[in-house]
């Protein structure tokens, strides 16, 4: 399986975590110009964390894909 791990926090350093908060999960599948695709909206845990498993209908090629 594909899984994606984050972690999100408020400005340059780890002070503050974006808890319990929604994130939407871009992917670029044709990198560099190829354009940002939204693959799902996810909520963080207590910890500012998510992991996010790619459904296998949305399953990236073979190959290193800038996510945002």
């Amino acid at each position: 399986p594909q899984t994606i791990h984050a972690k999100f926090h408020y400005g340059p350093i780890d002070m503050v975590c974006l808890a319990n908060e929604k994130v939407d999960i871009y992917v670029m599948r044709s990198a560099p110009y190829g354009e940002w695709q939204l693959l799902d909206t996810v909520e963080t845990d207590s910890h500012g964390r998510m992991k996010y498993t790619i459904p296998e209908a949305k399953k990236l090629p073979l190959g290193l894909h800038p996510v945002k």
